[in-house]
C-alpha cells in the first residue's frame, strides 16, 4: 500500500525516489497522485520528507488537485539552461534536474521510476549520475518498490475495482442480450438488416456500453471463436459471424476513467448448445476453477496454486507449461496475475522458480484456467478478479454467473 513506501525505501537503503511521466502511462505515477491526469510530471519522494510534485504551470491546478506539495517547471528556464549549454538541449535537460534536485535537497542513493523511451533513459541517468557527485543512481530490478508497495490494496482500492467490476457485468448482461435479440438461419445469427452478426459488431457494441459508463478498453478487449478461442490473446477476427456451437471466449478488462482501476474477467460459452465433447472440456475447465478458488488461503505460496492446476490437467493427460514448457496447446499458461492500475502486476501465481509471494490481505488477482487447441476449432478459459480483504476474507470482484450455454433463436 502507499503508507508503506517509506519502509520499502529504508529496506532498499533508498534515501529518495523520483518518479517520471504522464499519469496516463506511468501507473506508478497515477498511483502516487491519486490518478489526476498529468502529463511531463515528476515526483520527488525524500524518505525524510513529504513528496513534492513538479508540472508545467498549465496543469498546476491538475497538480493542486493531488494534494502533494506543488511545484512548477518554470522555476528552472530551460532557454537560459540551453544558452549556458549551447543549445544542447539534452545537456541543458540534465543540469536543470540536477539542480531541481539539488533543491529538494536529495543525495544518497536515489531510485528512478516511471515511464520512457529505453535508449533516452539510459543515457539521461548515466548523464545525470555523472552530474550528480552527492547522489548514486539506482535502478531497480523487478520486483521493483512500486510492484511491492501497490500489490496490495487498501479498502478504497478494493471498491474501485469492485466497482469496476459491477459496471463491467452490466456490460457483458448486455452483450447476451445483444446475442439474444438476433434470430437464427442456419448456424448463424442474423441482424434486423439481414447482415450476419459478427465479432466486429460485438466489439462496436462493448465499446459503446463501456463507455457510458465512464469505462475505457485500454487494451483490446477479446471476444474470439472457435478456433481464434485457441489462442489464449487472439482477440478475434472482426469480419467472422457469430455460429453456432462454437466455442466463444469473451475476456472482457476494461479500465474506469475516474479511479483508472482495471477489473478482468472471462467468459467461455456456445451459442445453442455445446458440442458434447467440449461441453465436457468446459466442465474440466470450471472443476479446477472451482477447487482453486475452494482452497484460496492467505499465507499460501501463489506458486501453489499453479502447480495443483497443472496437477488435475497433467492427469487428464494434458500437456501444460510444467510437464512441457513449449507447449502451446493444453495449458500454455499461468493461472493468475494481479489486478489494479495496471492489468497485469503483481502478484503472479505462476511456478517460476523464484516466485516466493504468498497471499496475503490486499492482494487482488485473476484465477483463469484454460485449455487452447487451435487445430481442433477450440479454447475455453474461465475467470474472475479476486481479493483477500483486511479481514483475510475472499472477494469475488467478478461475480458473474457461468453459463456454458446461452440460448438463442
Amino acid at each position: 500500500m502507499k503508507n508503506d513506501i517509506p519502509r520499502l525505501m529504508q529496506e532498499r537503503h533508498l534515501d529518495a525516489i523520483v518518479v517520471q511521466g504522464d499519469t496516463d502511462t506511468s501507473s506508478d505515477l497515477a498511483y502516487l497522485t491519486g490518478g489526476v491526469k498529468l502529463e511531463g510530471a515528476a515526483l520527488i519522494w525524500r524518505r525524510d520528507a513529504e513528496p513534492v510534485l513538479f508540472t508545467t504551470p498549465i496543469e498546476r491546478e491538475n497538480g493542486a488537485a493531488t494534494g502533494l506539495r506543488l511545484r512548477l517547471w518554470n522555476e528552472f528556464n530551460l532557454i537560459e539552461y540551453m544558452k549556458a549549454h549551447n543549445n544542447d538541449r539534452f545537456a541543458a535537460t540534465v543540469a536543470l534536474f540536477r539542480d531541481l534536485l539539488d533543491s529538494e535537497g536529495v543525495s544518497g542513493r536515489v531510485g528512478f521510476y516511471g515511464v520512457g523511451d529505453r535508449g533516452y533513459s539510459y543515457r539521461f541517468l548515466s548523464a545525470l549520475a555523472a552530474a550528480c557527485p552527492t547522489i548514486e543512481v539506482v535502478g531497480e530490478a523487478l520486483p521493483n518498490l512500486f510492484n511491492a508497495a501497490r500489490q496490495t490494496k487498501d479498502s478504497a482500492e478494493l471498491a474501485a475495482i469492485q466497482e469496476v467490476g459491477r459496471l463491467t457485468a452490466e456490460v457483458i448482461d448486455g452483450v447476451i442480450a445483444l446475442i439474444q435479440a438476433q434470430r437464427v438461419q442456419d448456424d448463424r445469427l442474423i441482424q434486423a438488416d439481414g447482415h450476419p452478426l459478427t465479432i466486429g459488431d460485438v466489439k462496436a457494441f462493448i465499446r459503446l456500453e463501456l463507455a457510458r459508463r465512464n469505462l475505457e478498453e485500454v487494451h483490446e478487449n477479446i471476444f474470439s471463436q472457435g478456433r481464434d478461442a485457441g489462442v489464449p490473446h487472439n482477440a478475434g477476427q472482426p469480419d467472422m459471424p457469430l455460429r453456432l456451437g462454437q466455442s466463444i471466449i469473451f475476456d472482457i478488462f476494461p479500465r474506469h476513467r475516474q479511479s483508472g482501476y482495471f477489473t478482468d474477467i472471462t467468459r467461455t460459452f456456445f451459442l445453442g448448445a455445446a458440442p458434447p465433447e467440449l461441453a465436457q472440456r468446459w466442465q474440466q475447465v470450471k472443476t479446477i476453477f472451482d477447487a482453486v478458488l475452494a482452497e484460496l488461503r492467505p499465507g499460501q505460496p501463489c506458486t501453489h496454486y499453479q502447480h495443483m492446476t497443472c496437477d488435475y490437467f497433467e492427469d487428464l493427460g494434458y500437456p501444460t507449461t510444467r510437464s512441457q514448457p513449449k507447449t502451446m496447446v493444453g495449458y500454455p499458461h499461468s493461472l493468475g496475475h494481479g489486478v489494479g492500475r495496471d492489468i497485469h502486476e503483481s502478484p503472479s501465481l505462476n511456478h517460476l522458480p523464484d516466485n516466493d509471494t504468498l497471499l496475503q490481505p490486499g492482494h487482488v488477482f485473476t484465477v483463469e484456467p484454460g485449455l487452447y487447441y487451435p487445430d481442433e476449432g477450440w479454447g475455453i478459459r474461465i475467470e474472475d478478479s479476486l481479493a483477500f480483504d483486511a479481514a483475510g476474507n475472499l472477494i469475488n470482484l467478478s461475480n458473474y454467473p457461468y453459463e456454458m450455454v446461452i440460448p438463442v433463436g
